[in-house]
């Protein structure tokens, strides 16, 4: 058997940009309140792009928490499943679109693409010079890291509390045939 997780879950911004740092912090909340499963890793991809190519590779499930800009009010969370949404939304939808983007090309190039993706996410308020994120992405946090929760209680790679129910304001788009 491999040590390698079976789920991965991975939060992209910069800390610096206010809410683009979004995933990163998503992923330090999830960390710090629901340590993950056996089988389920954590990692802060910050801006890193193609350098986490491994990770998915390694992967079977691979959640990716981002900013996404869905011109949705802000705080409105976004759950994007399946492995056409990069190719749907060829608009801009979120800071790292260009790195993610590439990232996902050359997972798919090189075979290392999951078998399931999901990126979650909320729409951003703000991306100014700053540390702390915006109202009301401060405020979407919780209910952000509960949809990601609920998404490994699905895939059955739950973490190590119980998940509580996602929220409710909610942008979910379906696969794409």
């Amino acid at each position: 058997m491999s040590d390698a997780p079976e789920t991965v879950v991975i939060g992209l911004g910069n800390v610096i940009l206010s809410d683009d740092g979004l995933g990163a912090h998503s992923l330090r909340r999830l960390r710090d309140r629901y340590p993950p499963a056996d089988r389920i890793e954590l990692i802060e991809g910050g801006t890193a792009g193609l350098l986490l190519l491994p990770h998915l590779a390694d992967a079977r499930r691979a959640i990716i928490i981002d900013a996404i800009d869905t011109g949705a009010p802000p705080g409105t969370l976004v759950r994007l499943p399946g492995e056409d949404w990069a190719s749907t939304y060829a608009i801009r939808i979120t800071p790292h679109d260009i790195g993610l983007r590439d990232l996902l090309a050359a997972a798919r190039l090189s075979g290392a693409w999951p078998q399931e993706l999901v990126l979650h996410g909320a729409q951003p308020a703000s991306t100014a010079i700053g540390t702390q994120l915006s109202a009301p992405l401060a405020a979407a946090l919780d209910p952000l890291v509960h949809a990601i929760l609920a998404e490994l209680a699905a895939w059955d790679a739950t973490a190590s509390q119980a998940a509580p129910p996602p929220a409710t304001n909610t942008i979910s788009r379906p696969a794409c045939a």
